[in-house]
């Protein structure tokens, strides 16, 4: 099928549209796409900015908002569509969609390159990735919310001033010393850095045109047409030499053919400033989050400390006798082989503990799920949760997210070898879904991941049942923030609350003597999110899987807005 559905905020074909739309057009056309372009016209976001595109250069359908189809209104667009079950949904995803759709066609196209390494540019999630999140939010937000005041001083954005830092930054590529040795590379810009000679970027990730070279062009070049060009690349001198390698590549000369950009209004005596900005390279890990080496959350003075105050707030729950739906019979011998740990490849070591961890979740969605209910399994990984339940529930809709597509893959293949015809496949972040459901599931979603899910499920009054995981990956992000709940915000702040989280990620070995510390830790964690669940109206139970030892993240918390309780 592959179609792609964009948004679009005007009907002629000099169109105004989202700047992700812009992008993926833009893309679509250096790559000669194939794939079915699909315009929805919906009404422009307040405070957004938008740009105008020559439609015309498209072969497109025109799709009225009442005629979308609903899973793809799932999605945040733009979004693909692969068949009738499955979907893809964030702009750098969409992005690699449309490179590899070309490749099967033309395996030598030119475009190929755009991939990188080993295939895998900007292949990494924005949760996970400081470059990927740049490149899908922070440059795509540079010109969303871009407003040009009539002042005679302007400070350029900070993401731009981020690029240049990066560009000053030693490149991070495989087998970097090989290309420095090798004469056919032909290196010439070098910088010295602990006495040996490295070579600078010559695009955004090395020697070569890659898909984040892509959007950040599209950006910049954008931004330069509405600002004074010659004023701003002054300030700028990496990021103007990687601007003239860009514009001397004539396939990206004649996709800038589409773009109108409106004429600016902006005196030419304006002084710019450019933002400091940290030093360094947007491949490094996010400096807001923890950092091991640093050893800052775990010293043992500040886990105890910070665990006292927990208890002079006396705000701390105990954990229920058993898990929720303990009592439901489950019987391995009646599933089918290709369904079960060892039919999903599992090595021997991990079946049993998989086996268990798998019966604990199933039991709780057996219990609450009614006929028709549509059921989120978040952060899927190969499907050996969803596909399961989606052989359990036949009268159930089954959704796997995932933003792994060779994760999914495997999913698929499980599901397509079982017949199962209740079951769809999205791949994308957690905050690219904005489906319906009634019943979300996260078994060991790592750090963050966890909190979405359950913030997901509290925004749909769905039911969640979740398996927390990596707890001392947990960070302030712009998702969220911690503590979750009124009462732990006020009562610990969020240094103390993370010392906490960091504490509880060691469970992992029996004899260690902070284990049982680390037990506590992760239960005040998981208090805090039963808390916060419980202020939107939840009943909420807090348990530990039975076997307790099939995993050291043990912990299941169910919730159930107060409505639904039928039992």
């Amino acid at each position: 099928m592959n179609e792609a559905y964009l948004e679009i905020y005007s009907l002629t074909d000099l169109c105004l549209a989202p700047i992700e739309t812009i992008i993926t057009l833009l893309t679509m056309k250096y790559c000669n796409s194939k794939i079915n372009i699909k315009l929805i016209k919906s009404k422009q976001k307040l405070n957004e900015c938008a740009y105008f595109i020559d439609i015309s250069q498209f072969v497109y359908e025109l799709i009225d908002e009442d005629n979308i189809p609903h899973d793809v209104n799932s999605c945040v667009l733009p979004s693909i569509v692969l068949n009738k079950t499955s979907y893809i949904a964030g702009l750098c995803a969409i992005l690699r969609q449309i490179i590899k759709t070309t490749l099967v066609d033309c395996p030598l196209h030119h475009c190929k390159s755009l991939l990188g390494f080993k295939e895998s540019c900007l292949l990494a999630c924005s949760e996970s990735s400081v470059w990927t999140k740049f490149c899908e939010i922070d440059i795509i937000n540079m010109l969303k919310f871009l407003h040009l005041d009539h002042l005679n001083e302007i400070e350029l954005p900070y993401s731009l001033a981020r690029f240049e830092c990066h560009m000053s930054q030693p490149l991070k590529i495989h087998n970097l010393y090989k290309y420095v040795t090798s004469k056919k590379n032909g290196i010439k810009d070098v910088i010295v850095r602990d006495n040996v000679q490295l070579p600078e970027h010559k695009y955004a990730e090395g020697f070569n045109i890659t898909l984040s070279d892509i959007i950040i062009f599209i950006c910049v070049h954008i931004l330069l047409e509405m600002y004074s060009r010659d004023a701003i690349l002054k300030l700028l001198p990496l990021i103007t030499k990687w601007y003239e390698r860009m514009i001397q590549d004539h396939i990206i000369l004649e996709c800038l053919s589409c773009l109108s950009i409106k004429e600016k209004h902006l005196n030419d005596d304006i002084n710019y400033i450019l933002p400091k900005v940290p030093y360094e390279s947007l491949y490094k890990s996010d400096p807001k989050r923890y950092q091991p080496k640093s050893r800052v959350y775990t010293k043992q003075k500040d886990i105890e400390y910070s665990m006292q105050i927990i208890r002079n707030a006396n705000i701390l729950n105990e954990l229920d006798a058993e898990p929720f739906g303990a009592e439901i019979f489950f019987d391995w011998t009646n599933i089918p082989f290709d369904l079960t740990p060892e039919g999903g490849s599992l090595p021997l070591s991990r079946l049993q503990r998989k086996s268990d961890q798998l019966e604990n979740l199933c039991k709780p969605v057996i219990k609450l799920a009614k006929s028709g209910d549509v059921i989120v399994d978040f952060c899927s990984g190969s499907g050996h949760l969803g596909v399961l339940l989606a052989y359990l529930l036949p009268n159930c809709t089954i959704i796997l997210l995932e933003n792994k597509e060779e994760s999914l893959n495997r999913a698929k293949k499980r599901s397509k070898l079982l017949k199962l015809t209740n079951i769809k496949f999205y791949q994308c972040n957690l905050d690219y879904f904005k489906g319906d459901f009634n019943i979300g599931l996260s078994l060991h979603a790592c750090g963050v991941a966890t909190d979405l899910v359950i913030q997901q499920c509290i925004k749909r009054n769905a039911i969640f049942v979740s398996c927390p995981c990596c707890y001392g990956s947990l960070h302030n992000c712009h998702h969220l923030t911690y503590p979750r709940s009124d009462i732990f915000k006020k009562s610990i702040n969020t240094k103390q609350y993370l010392t906490l989280s960091h504490a509880a990620d060691q469970t992992h070995d029996k004899l260690n003597v902070k284990t049982q510390q680390g037990y506590d830790c992760m239960t005040i964690i998981d208090t805090d999110r039963k808390l916060q669940a419980e202020q939107f109206n939840y009943v909420v139970y807090l348990g530990k899987l039975i076997p307790d030892t099939c995993t050291p993240k043990n912990h299941l918390l169910v919730g159930i807005p107060k409505e639904k309780l039928t039992y």
